[in-house]
C-alpha cells in the first residue's frame, strides 16, 4: 500500500470511516472562470493593436492630405526629411527672422527693427496660430536717425500649422505676405491739410517719412500704423505723415489718410462723438486759435473700413439756424456756434441725425479749448484781449481795452499785425447778428489801424445806421487807440560831491590836452621808466602800491581809475597804452619836483 495515498474522512451509519480519496475532475464552469481574465487581456491587446493601426493609417492619410493642400505643412515636414547638402532655399520659401534680415542685408538693403503686429487677436495665447511682423526698409545712403527715409514696408507671417503640428514646431519660419512702397505726401497735400508756412518750402518732391510706430490702444480688429516725418524751422517743429491699416484677414497694408500738425504733435485716438469706436484727432492749433481735424470710422459700401473727416461744409438737414451755426464755426467763433447749434438740436429733435451729432461734438471740442484759453489769466492784457476776441467775446474784450491798465499802443500794434482772422470773425458775427454794437466797434478799430480812418468811419456809419450814440462811442475808443505811449519821466540823478582840483592830474587825463613838456632828470628818469615797464605788464592797471609810491592822494587815485573806466577799461588798446606811457613818467616827474630829496 502506498504511503502517499490520501484518505478522506466520511461518516457512514453513525461511524467514522476513512476511505481512499479519489481525484476530482474540474467542471466546465470552473474551467471557464479561470480562462476568462486571460481572454479579456488578449482581446484588449488586439483592440489596442487594431486601434493603433487604424489611427496610424488615418493620421498618415490626414498628413498626406495636409501636405498636398497646405504648403506650410509641406515645408514643415521637409524640415524633418533628409535634404541634399548645399541646396539653396528659393526666394519664396519661408525663412527664420535671422535669415530674412541677413538676406535683406545681402541685397544691400537697410532693414529696420522688426515690429510685431497682432494677428487675428491671438497674441495672448501661449503659442498663437500665426505671428505677423513688419520690417521697414530704409534708404541706402542714410543710416542716421535725423535723415532716415523709409522706402518700403514688408509684412511677414509665420507658418500657419494645425493645432497638432504646432506642438512639434521648433523654430518659427516666416513667409513674405505683403510689400508696400512708401511715398510721402507732397507739400500741396500738406497745404490743404494745414495752412501753415512751416510746412512749405517750395519743393515738389514727396516728403521723407523717417519713423513707423504702432498705435496702442487703437480700434479693433487689425493694427493701425503711423508714419511720421519732421520739419524744423528754427525752434519750431512741425510733423506730418500717414496712417496705415493692416487687417489680418485681408493680409495687406492700406493707406487710410495723410495728416499734418503745425504744432508738432502726433494724431491720437480719442472719444469725441461718443460712438463705440474712438476717433482719430489731429491737433493743428496755431497760437490761440484752436483747430483740430477729427476722423471717424464707418464701414464703406464695399464692406471695408473707411475713415471720414468730420466736415462743417454742409449741414445735416436744412435749417437757417443750423446754417448760421456752421458759418460761425467755420470762421472760428466756436462758442457762439455751440450755443446756436444746441438751440437747433432742442428745436429740431426729431430731425437730429448721427451726422448732426458728429458736427455738434466737433464744435464742442473746439469750444471747450477756446473757452479755457479765454478764462486763463495772462500776464499780458493784450494777450487776454486776443483770447477774448478769438472766442467772440466782444463786450469783455472792450472792457479790458477801456481799463486804464491797458496800453493802447500795444493794442494798436496787435490790431495792425492781425492777418485778417479777427476781422473774418467780425464779419461772420455781423452776418448772424447785424446789430452787435461791440463787434462793429472792434471792426472799426481794425479798419482804422489797417486801412484808413475815414474809410473806417464810413464803414461804422453803414453798420450802425448812422446811430449818433454808437458813433460817438466808437470815436471815443478810436481816440483812445491813437493815444501815444505813456512813459514815466526818470527822476534827476543827485549830483556827486565835487573833488578838489588842486592837483593838475585831471587836466593831464583829458583827451584834448596834450602832454606837457617837462624836463626829466637824466640820471634816474629813463631807468625808472625801463624798470617800471619790466616789472609790470602794460595790459594791467597800476596797483595801489605803485600809486602810493608816486605820492598821489586818495582823490587823485580815484580820478585816475575813473578816467580809465571812461575809456572802456580796455588796457590792451594801443591808444590806452600810449596814455599809460605818458602818465607814469609825468607822475614821477611831479613827485620828483615836489620832493628835492629824491634828486
Amino acid at each position: 500500500m502506498s504511503t502517499n495515498q490520501k484518505f478522506s474522512r466520511q461518516v457512514r451509519n453513525g461511524k467514522i470511516v476513512y476511505v481512499p480519496a479519489t481525484p476530482r475532475t474540474p467542471t466546465p464552469s470552473a474551467r471557464s472562470q479561470t480562462s476568462r481574465p486571460l481572454h479579456k487581456l488578449r482581446s484588449s491587446l488586439n483592440l489596442l493593436l487594431l486601434a493603433g493601426i487604424a489611427t496610424t493609417v488615418v493620421g498618415l492619410a490626414w498628413l498626406s492630405y495636409q501636405v498636398i493642400t497646405d504648403p506650410d505643412v509641406a515645408f514643415w515636414l521637409n524640415q524633418y526629411l533628409p535634404t541634399t547638402k548645399g541646396k539653396q532655399t528659393a526666394a519664396h520659401q519661408p525663412r527664420t527672422l535671422q535669415q530674412i534680415l541677413k538676406r535683406l542685408q545681402d541685397q544691400k538693403q537697410s532693414p529696420g527693427k522688426p515690429i510685431v503686429l497682432a494677428a487675428n487677436g491671438n497674441t495672448n495665447l501661449s503659442r498663437p496660430v500665426t505671428k505677423d511682423i513688419l520690417i521697414p526698409i530704409y534708404g541706402k545712403n542714410c543710416s542716421q536717425p535725423p535723415c532716415q527715409n523709409i522706402q518700403s514696408l514688408q509684412v511677414y507671417r509665420s507658418l500657419k500649422l494645425p493645432s497638432l503640428l504646432r506642438l512639434f514646431q521648433g523654430k518659427r519660419y516666416y513667409r513674405l505676405l505683403d510689400r508696400m512702397p512708401v511715398r510721402g505726401p507732397t507739400e500741396e497735400q500738406l497745404v490743404s491739410l494745414a495752412r501753415n508756412p512751416r510746412l512749405v518750402t517750395g519743393s515738389t518732391r514727396p516728403l521723407n517719412l523717417s519713423r513707423v510706430e504702432v498705435y496702442n490702444p487703437a480700434p479693433k480688429p487689425g493694427t493701425w500704423l503711423r508714419l511720421t516725418g519732421l520739419r524744423t524751422e528754427g525752434s519750431a517743429t512741425a510733423t506730418y505723415g500717414q496712417v496705415l491699416y493692416f487687417h489680418p484677414d485681408e493680409a495687406r497694408l492700406v493707406l487710410m489718410l495723410n495728416w499734418a500738425s503745425p504744432s508738432g504733435e502726433y494724431p491720437q485716438w480719442r472719444q469725441v462723438t461718443g460712438d463705440q469706436q474712438p476717433e482719430l484727432v489731429v491737433k493743428q492749433t496755431v497760437g490761440l486759435e484752436p483747430q483740430y481735424a477729427v476722423y471717424w470710422l464707418h464701414p464703406a459700401p464695399t464692406g471695408d473700413l473707411q475713415v471720414e473727416h468730420i466736415s462743417l461744409a454742409k449741414p445735416a438737414f436744412v435749417d437757417s439756424g443750423y446754417t448760421q451755426s456752421l458759418l460761425l464755426a467755420r470762421s472760428g467763433l466756436w462758442s457762439p456756434a455751440q450755443k446756436l447749434l444746441l438751440a437747433v438740436k432742442k428745436r429740431q429733435s426729431r430731425r437730429w441725425s448721427p451726422k448732426a451729432q458728429a458736427q455738434l461734438d466737433y464744435i464742442n471740442l473746439h469750444a471747450a479749448v477756446a473757452q479755457s484759453q479765454a478764462q486763463q489769466i495772462s500776464a499780458s492784457r493784450v494777450q487776454t484781449i486776443v483770447a477774448r476776441l478769438v472766442n467772440g467775446e466782444w463786450s469783455a474784450a472792450l472792457k479790458l481795452f477801456q481799463a486804464p491798465q491797458t496800453d493802447p499802443v500795444e493794442v494798436r500794434a496787435m490790431l495792425a499785425t492781425d492777418p485778417g482772422r479777427l476781422f473774418a470773425r467780425i464779419e461772420a458775427s455781423l452776418k448772424v447778428n447785424p446789430k452787435n454794437q461791440d463787434a462793429i466797434t472792434w471792426g472799426t478799430l481794425i479798419r482804422h489801424v489797417q486801412d484808413d480812418p475815414k474809410t473806417a468811419l464810413v464803414w461804422a456809419q453803414q453798420q450802425t445806421g448812422k446811430n449818433k450814440a454808437s458813433l460817438e462811442t466808437i470815436k471815443t475808443l478810436v481816440k483812445r487807440l491813437d493815444q501815444p505811449r505813456y512813459t514815466r519821466k526818470k527822476p534827476p540823478l543827485s549830483p556827486s560831491p565835487p573833488f578838489p582840483r588842486k592837483s593838475p592830474l585831471p587836466s593831464l587825463l583829458q583827451k584834448s590836452s596834450p602832454p606837457p613838456k617837462l624836463r626829466l632828470p637824466s640820471h634816474q628818469g629813463l631807468n625808472f621808466l625801463r624798470r617800471g615797464l619790466r616789472q609790470r605788464p602794460l595790459n594791467l592797471p597800476p596797483s595801489p602800491s605803485r600809486l602810493r609810491s608816486l605820492n598821489l592822494h586818495s582823490h587823485q587815485r580815484l580820478l585816475l581809475f575813473r578816467s580809465k573806466r571812461r575809456q572802456g577799461n580796455n588796457w590792451k588798446d594801443r591808444a590806452g597804452l600810449n596814455k599809460v606811457f605818458w602818465i607814469f613818467p609825468l607822475f614821477w616827474c611831479l613827485s620828483c619836483c615836489s620832493s628835492p630829496s629824491l634828486i
